[in-house]
């Protein structure tokens, strides 16, 4: 059987079972922030997709069909998957920390959202955290991947100063290909200005 996923939080529980009984059952629940995506679903009888909160069905083993999906509970939920609930990490916490035009100086308004960062990082007791760092397509394209390594550079910084270990930080850099606001060339673009940093 063939498992595709789309955004999601899937889980399955594994049943036991021989060739024509059911070998799992998978489940799609939303993610911390109540987001549902797609998970397809697909064997030799064929396909079956789920899109909806809570969304169960069994897989059968073999080649035989699937049977149609359901709802399931909270309750069901809970007591299936409780144990494993509680020892999942913590979602990913991501910011968008913005920087001067032409720059490495992070904005005023961007200033307490590295407080946020540190924060974030020391209450998780983080081993994981990326900075990403992105420019506008003001300039050339070797000027602005250089930039970029800047900022990235500049926040790692101000992290390691305040605490984190240097080891725990990984640094990108994409310089002007990889925009929040797709602009034509030599366009100015404050959203673009950034390094994008997830907490683990």
């Amino acid at each position: 059987m063939r498992v595709a996923f789309g955004m999601l939080t899937g889980l399955c529980a594994l049943l036991a079972g021989c060739a024509t009984t059911p070998q799992a059952r998978f489940y799609l629940v939303p993610d911390p922030e109540g987001k549902i995506g797609e998970v397809t679903l697909t064997n030799e009888a064929g396909s079956i997709i789920l899109n909806k909160a809570n969304e169960t069905v069994e897989a059968p083993g073999g080649d035989q069909a699937f049977a149609d999906a359901r709802q399931a509970d909270t309750k069901e939920i809970e007591e299936t998957f409780g144990d494993a609930f509680m020892v999942m990490p913590p979602p990913p916490k991501g910011f968008n920390i913005y920087f001067d035009s032409g720059s490495a100086k992070i904005k005023p308004e961007s200033e307490g959202l590295v407080a946020e960062v540190l924060a974030e990082a020391r209450k998780r007791d983080s081993r994981d955290v990326s900075l990403n760092g992105h420019t506008d397509r003001v300039g050339d394209k070797a000027a602005n991947m250089e930039l970029s390594v800047r900022r990235a550079d500049t926040l790692k910084e101000l992290l390691v100063k305040s605490g984190v270990r240097e080891e725990y930080i990984q640094i990108e850099y994409y310089g002007e290909s990889k925009p929040i606001v797709p602009t034509e060339d030599n366009v100015d673009e404050p959203l673009n200005r950034r390094v994008e940093v997830v907490v683990r």
